[in-house]
């Protein structure tokens, strides 16, 4: 019982740290427990243990960690995939050889497939690329409209000296501007981007079946050895079992077949977070944005809850407005076009004569004393109220994912932001 409680809790708790770790950035968690873990982990303790070191050491120990840290940190290195398919290698050479022989032909003939793809997988995952180039950037300029709330005109990436197209990111770690860019994956030392994003899901949706197939398959085998240790009309099985002795005969189990026991308890506690991965995308998908574009939409959210975003009134449009002449008209055949114009300011309503910066959402007041509201602008209360032109609807957007021709028609006027 101690062996399989510290075998479980051991999981267990490198499930929830990888959980923490790599989740806990996200907006949706950013007020919540699991954000304020994730800032102690990358921020609170580091800090602690810097303060620690130059108060005792002299910042030797903090130095020396800085170096290795950098190299950890902030360069794209392998060894996180090293790691993870190192745990994918020896945990399927601790399973199939001793469940092989138990198993029938139908699942002889599963397991292999079941095995492969996620290697498949990942290796499209890691060189398959989405980098903008000189020699691509025109075609990615055309790519997607600018929707000029997260993503504007004429914005210039300093490090690539060109011009951002829309729905682009430079990465710092693969030190170029990503197409579509979702976010950089550790795990695959590559940005999840256009030309891959349906590589990822793919392999977080065949991660999820192996894991699931091979713990239930565990499960299984596992209760023919329970069955052999103590048989079906034994009275210990027979009678009501309590927590206790259920889990008392989970360690006999697991103790008597450790190789599919250990293992089978490993795919039950990880299982979750590969479908938290694919749940999780599964739901930007249906929002029609990127982890990237989440980030950015919360902040607007933030904005609106403050008071401080403002929209044009559609009927009231002017030439004089410096947003709606900003940058040429693009010749992309995206579907979803939308003529909102949004500024955030301080609070205030926006004045009279006031000079909004092209490309950004930031707002000067004018320096003309007594200036009277400008009632073009009125105060935007709900994110219902701001259009997402990226989104097509979940099954086009999934078509888009995957490169597939849209299956439905697809309305050509805004889309609201009702996701938030």
């Amino acid at each position: 019982m101690g062996i399989l409680r510290t075998i479980a809790l051991t999981i267990l708790g490198f499930s929830a740290f990888v959980f923490v770790a790599l989740f806990g950035k996200l907006p949706f968690f950013r007020k919540t427990p699991i954000g304020l873990l994730h800032r102690t982990i990358w921020i609170y303790i580091p800090n602690g243990i810097s303060y620690l070191d130059f108060r005792l050491f002299g910042g030797r120990f903090s130095r020396c960690w800085g170096r290795a840290g950098n190299y950890i940190v902030h360069e794209n290195h392998p060894l996180v995939l090293i790691f993870f398919t190192f745990l994918l290698v020896v945990g399927e050479l601790l399973f199939i050889p001793s469940a092989w022989p138990r198993v029938s032909m139908v699942h002889r003939v599963c397991i292999p497939i079941a095995v492969a793809l996620p290697y498949i997988l990942l290796y499209r995952s890691v060189v398959t690329k989405s980098f903008i180039t000189p020699e691509n950037h025109a075609q990615e300029m055309e790519r997607y409209p600018y929707d000029k709330v997260i993503f504007h005109p004429e914005q210039r990436c300093r490090t690539c000296e060109f011009i951002k197209p829309a729905r682009s990111k430079h990465c710092s770690y693969c030190k170029a501007c990503v197409s579509r860019h979702d976010h950089h994956c550790i795990w695959l030392t590559n940005c999840v981007g256009l030309h891959n994003y349906h590589y990822f899901l793919s392999l977080m949706l065949s991660l999820s079946v192996m894991l699931t197939y091979g713990a239930c398959l565990g499960y299984s085998i596992l209760s023919r050895t329970l069955d052999g240790l103590i048989p079906r009309n034994s009275p210990v099985r027979m009678k009501k079992q309590s927590w206790t002795m259920i889990l008392n005969m989970t360690a006999v189990v697991v103790a008597s077949d450790t190789r599919v026991g250990g293992i089978t308890l490993l795919m039950f506690m990880t299982a979750p977070l590969a479908f938290a991965f694919l749940l999780y995308h599964t739901y930007l998908i249906w929002a029609g944005m990127t982890t990237n574009e989440s980030a950015k939409w919360s902040d607007w959210k933030e904005d609106v809850a403050d008071g401080m975003a403002f929209k044009l009134i559609q009927g009231d449009k002017k030439s004089d407005s410096p947003l709606l002449d900003e940058s040429p008209k693009s010749s992309t055949s995206w579907p979803v076009t939308s003529d909102q114009v949004l500024i955030l300011t301080d609070g205030e309503p926006p004045m009279e004569g006031h000079q909004i910066p092209v490309g950004s959402n930031e707002i000067l007041q004018p320096t003309i004393p007594d200036a009277a509201v400008d009632q073009r602008w009125v105060q935007v209360r709900s994110m219902k109220e701001i259009d997402n032109i990226y989104d097509l609807g979940f099954w086009n957007n999934l078509c888009h994912v995957f490169g597939f021709p849209a299956g439905r028609a697809i309305r050509h006027d805004k889309v609201n932001l009702s996701i938030m």
